[in-house]
């Protein structure tokens, strides 16, 4: 019998600022929810960003 190795996937996500607006792409799991450097509230996913539409 073979181990299964449970490969994690990394998706690009496109979060948001609620207060200023400023946006950060950031890859989950791999990292956490930002913190705006602005206003310091923490981020909101905008956008899951699919392949096709970035570089």
């Amino acid at each position: 019998m073979k181990n299964k190795v449970k490969e994690e996937r990394q998706e690009a996500v496109e979060v948001i600022c609620p207060k200023c607006r400023e946006t950060r792409i950031v890859y989950f799991p791999k990292e956490s929810m930002p913190i705006c450097p602005v206003c310091k509230v923490e981020m909101i996913v905008k956008e899951v960003l699919t392949e096709g539409k970035y570089g």
